[in-house]
This record gives C-alpha cells, sequence and structure tokens, in this order.
C-alpha cells in the first residue's frame, strides 16, 4: 500500500527473486483513498477471491493496523519501523512480533 507505482513494486519483488509469489499487487495509486482507508485491503481481497475474515494484515505502522482493523481483518503489527510497541499497542493489533520473521510462526 506504498505511495509508489505498482511497476516499481513488482520490480522489487523480482530483485528479491519473490515476484512469482504474488497474484496481485495493488499499491495506495491504485485507490482512490490511502491507508488507513481498508479500501487497498478490500479490493486486494476481492482480486484474490479470498473472504476478509481469511486475511491478515501484517504492519509496521498505525495506519497498516487502522487499514487492517477497518477492513475487519486480523491485524499482526511488527515492531520494526517508526513506532514504538506502546504506539502499536495501543491500535489493539491482534499479535505483536518484534520481527517478520516470526511471522511464519502464528500463520
Amino acid at each position: 500500500m506504498r505511495f509508489v507505482p505498482k511497476a516499481t513494486v513488482v520490480s522489487e519483488l523480482k530483485h528479491f527473486g519473490i515476484a512469482e509469489y504474488f497474484a496481485h499487487v495493488i499499491t495506495a495509486l491504485d485507490t482512490p483513498n490511502p491507508k488507513p482507508s481498508p479500501e487497498a485491503i478490500v479490493k486486494t481481497a476481492t482480486l484474490l477471491h479470498v473472504d476478509l475474515s481469511d486475511c491478515v494484515v501484517v504492519g509496521d505502522s498505525i495506519s497498516d493496523l487502522k487499514a487492517g482493523k477497518a477492513a475487519g481483518v486480523t491485524t499482526v503489527a511488527v515492531v520494526s519501523g517508526l513506532f514504538s510497541r506502546e504506539e502499536i499497542a495501543r491500535e489493539k493489533p491482534d499479535l505483536i512480533l518484534r520481527n517478520v520473521a516470526e511471522l511464519p510462526r502464528y500463520l
């Protein structure tokens, strides 16, 4: 949900050798309202034909968590960005992790 063109994100995914794992890429430029609006999450779930109750938003910002909550999905906070654990906790995510490497254990 970054404010960059889709092609930029796809290029980054290719650079890291993981583009093949992404069926769709939606950026903030693909929806009229940016985070914390849930539009990008809802649009992605619709494109993937996935029920929102089966989705998880993983993020390191308050706007990530607010967007996930607004979409009604499970929210996982990763304390690796600009926000402290205390700031993240105030958003009441479903799970708080120290880093994204811990995520597979919970999925």
